[in-house]
């Protein structure tokens, strides 16, 4: 009887990790979906801060929390430190697995890696 409570107890909270572990990927992809919107929206001249976009971001932060803001903030340093790198010559692994004809959505696919 004990085993069989062990082993139940044990399912319950692999599922729980499992299912926690699908959330958070969730969590990314819609984070990486919107950096690839904002990309967009850059390259399309559309409009910077809107309404639909900032409403986007407000639905992040409540789905995520202040994660998605730091997350953000870090892929953001982690493009910069990749440009300082190309100014200064130094090859990234970037740079080398995607060569010099990458486009950004291709960077950002690149950088924002999913658990």
């Amino acid at each position: 009887m004990f085993n069989w409570f062990r082993h139940k107890a044990m399912d319950r909270e692999l599922t729980e990790i499992l299912d926690r572990h699908q959330q958070v990927r969730r969590d990314a992809t819609d984070i990486r979906a919107y950096l690839l919107r904002v990309l967009a929206d850059n390259r399309n001249d559309s409009e910077k801060f809107s309404d639909e976009a900032l409403e986007k971001a407000a639905e992040l932060i409540e789905q995520v929390g202040p994660g998605a803001f730091y997350w953000m903030t870090d892929i953001a340093a982690q493009m910069v430190l990749l440009s300082e790198a190309t100014l200064r010559g130094f090859a990234t692994n970037v740079s080398v697995e995607l060569g010099a004809t990458a486009t950004a959505e291709e960077i950002v696919q690149k950088v924002v890696r999913l658990p």
